[in-house]
């Protein structure tokens, strides 16, 4: 085992010691894997530092043969089964093949970037199912650990447009571009080796240097081509970050243009979702806490906080299984802890996980 600083911990870790509060309370118990509202408890009570266990210690203990933990049908569960979910992923997976040949093609020199009918379907998809289950609780359930970047590329255009719709902007025109901002974003990695992009594991200084060269690479191969200028904006700049620590410039936020903003957000969010510590989907309170953890003044705070809002939101009257194994149904979002609502218990009872830093949401049910 090993002690690691707060900050540098990942959602997943296992515990090597069991972490107790200032006042004796247990936050988590130890052999289990911390999740990111865990953490933001931990930052809460000024702890700074956790013991965690090496990967070969925690394989040894692992049952790879292990039920779910749930019993029942989940929500993840149930979209994936579920008539539209399958019409779904027929078309998302048509897309990701479009936009692979469409790439591949471009740079053998062996046609344009005509991305009409990339984009028509991507409409497409928005106008068949803006309702019922909702895109995003969708887009939750098709995310792969092994997901191409192509795969990533038309995620990250689908939830643009989403987020566009959430920020108010209503002309197609607009919501062209910025989804467009999001299928262009990570074009740069075509010309990454493909062992670079594949690593599993950490990547040297080199490979690292390498591969943050791609948003150069982005808008070198978008500068000849007749498209709106924030789509390639958004190539070369959705690593940067407002308070000036992202690359390849290291930019403030005054210099950063708007739809490279959300694409900077919209592309963590997709990574964090691809991130799966947990068999049955990943918790979308999770995905919340995770950016919580997050300096604040990383990320266009209103952009972020519209973003969240919608997502936590969506999530209302939703039932979920709590860590401690109690089940029960979110009745009301707090807008100053978004990972940490109001849950009617199936007792009953309402317990505000604002006041319960012992307790969080494992699943949506």
């Amino acid at each position: 085992m090993k002690q690691i600083k707060v900050d540098e911990i990942k959602p997943g870790m296992v515990l090597a010691e069991r972490i107790i509060s200032p006042k004796g309370q247990i936050l988590a118990d130890v052999d289990t894997p911390i999740t990111a509202q865990q953490l933001l408890h931990v930052y809460y009570y000024g702890i700074d530092k956790l013991w965690i266990q090496d990967k070969d210690e925690v394989l040894e203990k692992l049952d790879l043969d292990a039920p779910d933990e749930f019993i029942g049908e989940t929500q993840s569960w149930r979209i994936s089964n579920s008539q539209e979910y399958k019409e779904f992923k027929k078309a998302y997976d048509n897309c990701a093949v479009k936009l692979e040949t469409l790439i591949e093609n471009f740079m053998n020199r062996q046609g344009s970037l005509n991305d009409d009918e990339i984009l028509e379907d991507i409409r497409t998809v928005f106008e068949r199912h803006a309702t019922g289950l909702g895109i995003m609780a969708m887009m939750l359930n098709i995310q792969e650990l092994d997901a191409s970047t192509y795969e990533h590329m038309i995620n990250v255009a689908i939830i643009c447009r989403v987020c566009g719709g959430w920020l108010g902007i209503k002309d197609e025109k607009e919501l062209d571009v910025l989804t467009m901002c999001g299928l262009y974003h990570d074009i740069g990695k075509s010309l990454v080796p493909n062992a670079i992009l594949t690593k599993p594991n950490r990547l040297t200084k080199e490979e690292f240097a390498r591969m943050a060269e791609h948003p150069l690479f982005g808008y070198h191969i978008l500068s000849d081509h007749d498209i709106d200028r924030r789509i390639k904006l958004a190539a070369l700049q959705h690593h940067e970050r407002c308070d000036g620590s992202g690359y390849p410039y290291g930019l403030t936020k005054d210099f950063i243009n708007k739809y490279s903003k959300i694409v900077a957000i919209v592309d963590v969010y997709d990574a964090m979702t691809a991130d799966r510590c947990y068999r049955a989907g990943i918790c979308p309170f999770e995905v919340i806490a995770q950016f919580q953890r997050e300096a604040k003044t990383k990320y266009d705070t209103e952009t972020l906080m519209v973003f969240l809002s919608n997502i936590a939101e969506s999530y209302i009257s939703t039932g979920v299984l709590l860590s401690d194994n109690s089940r029960g149904v979110i009745k009301m979002i707090h807008r100053d802890a978004l990972a940490s609502p109001l849950v009617l218990l199936d007792t009953g009872e309402f317990i505000d996980l604002r006041e319960r830093n012992d307790i969080f949401i494992r699943a949506c049910i």
